[in-house]
């Protein structure tokens, strides 16, 4: 259903602490929002699908299906993809953020931080899809590509540079037992950041190709979709995305 300007913007929440889901509520509700919350990930992601809301809040931990496999339907379906979706954790550990990005989150939130601070990323989110959408079809692909070119610029130098400094870690590295699987860990993410990166610049390639077909203008919201989708595919095997990222 259309959005009209006095209805208030719809957040799912998917929290299955009820203190944890009456206090977000309460502060969601004060602040203008319509709020639905759902206690596992599977009726999140059911209410998602049927209500099309304008963002969804993801509890990292959750009985049956976790948060990271509920964002990850989210960005798979076509219908949902490009909804923004922000992961609440007790954990903020880099490999647990990580995780959640790989998935498709847009921002991560601890929830030991002030719920002032959970608004504010809320807002500032929900304002940038907002004017997101209201770009043009050749303006929203324009934004694709120099969000791709500022990225790959931006990354592959600094990563270069960990990826080199760490070989000299390898060969210096310690005969220490505890050492080595740090070293290894280091090496897992970094790859992992390495193929985050390849697949931002394939689907910026390939959304690029399919916005014209036959020397016509095609549906940006499909070509999109179906570049995400290919990137996905693309992805070198990384292990489940679920993780036990409580």
């Amino acid at each position: 259903m259309e959005q009209t300007p006095e209805s208030p913007e719809k957040i799912v929440l998917v929290e299955d602490s009820p203190s944890q889901a009456a206090m977000i509520e309460d502060l969601l509700v004060e602040n203008g929002y319509a709020v639905e919350v759902c206690e596992t990930g599977e009726a999140g992601l059911e209410a998602i699908r049927a209500r099309r809301p304008n963002l969804a809040l993801l509890d990292v931990q959750l009985p049956g299906m976790d948060g990271f496999h509920v964002c990850r339907a989210i960005r798979d379906d076509p219908a949902t993809f490009d909804l923004p979706v922000i992961m609440l954790t007790t954990r903020t550990e880099v490999p647990l953020v990580l995780e959640g990005l790989t998935v498709g989150a847009d921002d991560y939130v601890g929830k030991s931080e002030d719920m002032r601070t959970l608004l504010a990323r809320i807002r500032r989110l929900l304002d940038r899809t907002r004017e997101f959408k209201r770009l043009s079809a050749q303006d929203r692909l324009s934004l694709l590509r120099k969000a791709s070119d500022t990225l790959s610029h931006g990354i592959k130098n600094p990563l270069q540079v960990v990826f080199l400094s760490l070989e000299v870690l390898k060969a210096d590295a310690p005969d220490d037992a505890g050492f080595q699987p740090a070293v290894d860990e280091l090496d897992h993410h970094l790859a992992k950041m390495v193929r985050l990166l390849k697949n931002v610049e394939q689907v910026s390639k390939i959304a690029s190709e399919n916005f014209v077909a036959r020397e016509q203008m095609v549906d940006i919201e499909k070509a999109l979709a179906e570049a995400e989708r290919m990137a996905r595919e693309a992805q070198e095997p990384a292990g489940g995305g679920g993780g036990d990222g409580r």
